[in-house]
């Protein structure tokens, strides 16, 4: 992923001359890469080829399939509070040990966000007396979620995402049969964010984007009737009706601010539209969150936003 490659050199770099600190914290966004970058510092510290990782050997095999013996991956799945402190019990209860096949056992605790602090004060112990074969990966959306205890204890380093252009270009080369205009009207709906834009459109939601990036120009040409339609086939639950709004929010948002700073953009959209708009997402999205009838949000959306663009009821 774009951004990556920087912090990647910086750790190296660390590593080859014996500067990488026992815990390391990875911090960045969702969607940007801290998962991959943690499995990719793992083989780096175990790797035994000349480039580190190599890639290629057993042992950074094993570590991206997930069956090293040395390393531990916790704090995958789950949401906020979901990290207990009984996945800290066990890695204490191993953490003594000595590596099976490795010089190195590597913990990788991902999502540390997701930490209680008792889970966190418990892990406390661990980061600052460790045994000298021991390392910590962690990796969190934002350091302010965790004890200051924790981060004065690890090196931190911030996992910056891609910006719009390079989410754009990673999006080209990932899906062979996206438009430059496609890739790019992606890459502002989910905000540059390149994981969350890559599962998008792994999930097959691009029709929902594209619906939200054509609203506009469908109401400003009067083809009010042609929105309802494309709502109508394209949203089938709550869950469709959030993302279309979420996307209608980051597209219409993004291309008003760029309007204004007199950019060129893939969606035509006046500062003024883009604050009107907001305002009726939100309303909207409260709609959905009381469960009010999904085919009368809908018409209430293309209605307002009609009001908005020009559009033709």
């Amino acid at each position: 992923m774009p951004g990556i490659n920087e912090l990647k050199r910086t750790l190296s770099a660390s590593l080859c001359e014996g500067l990488l600190s026992h815990a390391v914290l990875i911090e960045g966004e969702k969607g940007t890469g801290r998962k991959e970058l943690a499995i990719w510092l793992a083989k780096a510290i175990l790797c035994k080829g000349e480039e580190r990782p190599c890639g290629n050997c057993s042992v950074c095999r094993k570590v991206q399939s997930g069956n090293h013996p040395d390393v531990e991956i916790y704090g995958e799945s789950g949401g906020a509070r979901s990290f207990h402190i009984e996945s800290i019990r066990e890695i204490k209860n191993t953490l003594w040990l000595a590596p099976n096949e490795s010089e190195q056992k590597i913990y990788i605790l991902l999502n540390v966000e997701n930490m209680t602090a008792e889970a966190q004060n418990a892990l406390l112990k661990s980061l600052e007396e460790p045994p000298s074969h021991a390392r910590f990966i962690l990796t969190c959306d934002n350091r302010r979620s965790l004890l200051d205890t924790i981060i004065s204890r690890s090196t931190v380093y911030s996992l910056e995402p891609p910006t719009r252009e390079e989410c754009a270009l990673a999006l080209r080369e990932k899906f062979s049969g996206f438009s430059e205009k496609e890739a790019e009207i992606f890459a502002i709906a989910y905000g540059g964010n390149l994981g969350a834009a890559i599962s998008a459109a792994e999930e097959e939601k691009n029709e929902i984007v594209f619906l939200a990036a054509k609203t506009p120009d469908l109401l400003k040409k009067g083809e009010s009737y042609s929105l309802a339609a494309g709502l109508s086939s394209a949203v089938k639950t709550r869950a469709d009706l959030s993302e279309y709004l979420e996307r209608l929010m980051n597209i219409t948002g993004r291309c008003g601010i760029d309007r204004a700073a007199g950019k060129n953009t893939p969606v035509r959209v006046s500062p003024i539209e883009a604050v009107k708009t907001s305002e009726i997402i939100e309303r909207g999205k409260l709609a959905v969150l009381q469960n009010c009838s999904l085919e009368l949000i809908e018409s209430w959306l293309v209605m307002e936003l009609s009001g908005v663009f020009g559009g033709n009821l």
